[in-house]
């Protein structure tokens, strides 16, 4: 069974067999994202005040602001901008919009980081805005932001993380996983039941983030000597070369996707 951590001593000592855990990556990337997407909004306030004189409110960002630092807007990307996918994760439309997705990365980012590491972690973020900004740009028409897409993202990875692990970490786990569930579908349902929510942008990013962590989350077997007078940390199977693989895969599917889009949908040719 693992362990979150290690128990203290005495703990467990009618335990019989060898006992393991998974040591907790610090949640370094997830701290950094927070304060990438608070200073880009930071910027949005003093972009939008220097050059069209207004100023962001509780819920909304000037749409000009927007479009001018990155906002996904389908006509651009189709002529070119594909950038847009990617800043359009950073900016968000007002300041409930930016504090629901803080709150929601402060919540999700370290579980998830603390079991797949940094490195991981962040291509699981990245690759799942993509995704989710891919969505919209098939599927919906609006100018839209925010870091939603990934926050789904992270929802899908850690739902796949324990589904997969689920009898390892015992209650916790089964528990996690309920809540994701339960999680996933209370948001799906009140993006579905409003008309400012983009809910296909949630759910690429649901999808790119399940999709990319079903390859590379990481494998753990017991290590090589096994001790009978305390917890032992798991190791962490080498699979890099099939990480990379699944990842550059995950990234040819996006490209695909775009330029799919773009050709069918818009008419242009790349």
């Amino acid at each position: 069974m693992f362990e979150r951590r290690v128990p203290p001593t005495g703990a467990a000592t009618n335990v019989v067999g060898p006992q393991f855990y998974i040591p907790l990556s610090r949640p370094t990337v997830t701290r950094t994202l927070l304060a990438v997407l608070l200073g880009v909004f930071v910027l949005e306030i003093l972009y939008g005040a220097l050059f069209y004189g207004s100023w962001t409110s509780f819920n909304m960002t000037d749409i000009r602001v927007l479009i001018d630092l990155g906002a996904k807007v389908n006509v651009l990307i189709a002529e070119g901008e594909f950038w847009r996918l990617l800043t359009a994760t950073l900016l968000h439309s007002g300041i409930l919009h930016l504090l629901f997705n803080l709150y929601a990365l402060f919540a999700l980012g370290p579980l998830l980081e603390g079991y797949v590491g940094h490195t991981r972690f962040f291509f699981i973020y990245l690759i799942a805005g993509l995704y989710g900004s891919l969505a919209s740009y098939a599927l919906s028409g609006p100018v839209s932001v925010g870091a939603s897409g990934a926050i789904f993202g992270l929802i899908g990875a850690i739902t796949v993380f324990f589904a997969r692990y689920r009898n390892n970490f015992g209650v916790r786990g089964q528990t996690i996983l309920q809540n994701m569930i339960i999680v996933l579908v209370l948001n799906l349902v009140i993006g579905f039941s409003s008309g400012f929510i983009d809910n296909w942008g949630h759910i690429g990013g649901l999808i790119g983030g399940a999709l990319l962590t079903a390859g590379i989350m990481p494998r753990f077997q017991p290590p090589t000597v096994l001790r009978f007078d305390g917890p032992q940390q798991l190791e962490v199977v080498d699979r890099r070369p099939f990480e990379v693989a699944w990842t550059a895969l995950c990234i040819i599917l996006l490209i695909l996707g775009v330029l799919w889009v773009t050709l069918i949908r818009f008419g242009v040719a790349i």
